[in-house]
């Protein structure tokens, strides 16, 4: 059982089934473009492990692998806030190359770095933190290191200003095992407005973490985390067209199998985008051609049919081999073993102890 949200009152947020996790590439795309992804690695996550470990293990595979193009370049992973902790943040610092954009939550508590004596104290702890910064609380903000203003459009012609304050050196609190202290990152404050100066959403918190965090500036980390998103188009396309969550089976194998061949048809779909033509169905023949020059995943697959017929394909045609003789008669199957429910919850808070 997963947690899962749930828009009924009074239900459990719990749902029956398993996590996987996807790390994926985002290309960069032009306005206009439709949003794509390409899955480098999508796997369960087990019963004894967790998202963050899991995502932790995805991406130092994929960055310790000197065969592929980005091994030695800036690399930039965006997660949202189930990843902005100490836990998936604290182990990736040794990836000299990755630079993380994790969104936080805005009741988060960090530290301004510390103030560093000309005369170091003899006695007591170092200090390690500076002066506290709630983000729910705006009199504990200092003076941003920077301001940037942008305004962009959305595909609807809508107009959205945004202003990104940035604080640089700042600190998350740590522990001897997960030292996050030894490690500033750069926060980010995005807070957007119509063109009438109208608040759109809440703020948001970005926590651009990295020792090359300096090489992305506050605009290309806002532009950046925007672009995630097409992650979620991804999931969305790969449920409905590709039947990512629909096969049923309670062999666990065959359930990894199926979502390894769904990447697959998603991965060849992408290799086929350059050479698709966007085909209008009869009810949207009055549509202006949209001037798209990466058409989305669904008009790939739409056009596929021409696709596979002109380049062919190496499998060999099926062939008729008999016919199975079936079950014998009197034949009895063996019940499939019943398997304990496995519920996965957080540790129970440890109760302090107190001396007689």
């Amino acid at each position: 059982m997963v947690h899962q949200a749930t828009q009924i009152a009074g239900n459990k947020p719990i749902a029956i089934g398993h996590s996987y996790s996807m790390l994926a590439v985002i290309p960069e795309r032009n306005e206009g473009d439709a949003p794509w992804t390409i899955p480098l690695e999508m796997s369960r996550v087990s019963t004894d492990s967790n998202s963050t470990q899991k995502g932790i293990a995805q991406l130092n595979v994929v960055l310790n692998n000197p065969n592929l193009p980005w091994s030695k370049e800036l690399c930039v992973a965006v997660v949202d806030s189930a990843y902005g902790n100490k836990q998936f943040l604290s182990p990736l610092q040794q990836q000299k190359n990755l630079v993380i954009l994790a969104r936080s939550r805005s009741n988060r508590v960090f530290y301004q770095s510390p103030v560093i004596s000309e005369t170091p104290a003899h006695r007591g702890h170092p200090t390690w933190y500076g002066a506290r910064f709630d983000l729910k609380e705006p009199d504990t903000w200092h003076e941003p290191t920077e301001v940037s203003h942008l305004s962009y459009k959305t595909r609807r012609g809508r107009t959205i200003k945004a202003t990104i304050n940035a604080w640089s050196n700042m600190l998350m609190r740590g522990g001897k095992a997960l030292p996050t202290q030894l490690f500033p990152f750069t926060l980010l404050r995005i807070e957007s407005v119509d063109e009438f100066d109208q608040s759109l959403f809440r703020p948001m918190w970005l926590i651009v973490i990295g020792e090359r965090r300096g090489q992305l500036s506050a605009l290309q980390a806002h532009q950046s985390y925007r672009q995630r998103f097409d992650l979620e188009h991804s999931f969305r396309f790969q449920k409905q067209n590709l039947l990512l969550t629909t096969f049923e089976t309670p062999d666990v194998e065959h359930e990894q199998q199926w979502v390894k061949f769904v990447m697959l048809a998603y991965i060849q779909l992408w290799a086929a985008h350059s050479i698709a033509v966007a085909l209008p169905r009869p009810w949207e023949k009055h549509l202006i051609p949209l001037p798209f020059t990466r058409i989305s995943p669904s008009k790939v697959q739409q056009d596929w049919f021409r696709i596979i017929s002109q380049l062919g394909s190496p499998a060999v045609s099926p062939k008729t081999r008999g016919y199975s003789s079936g079950r014998k008669l009197g034949q009895i199957q063996s019940r499939r073993p019943r398997l304990p429910v496995i519920k996965k919850r957080k540790s129970p808070a440890s109760v302090p102890k107190f001396a007689a």
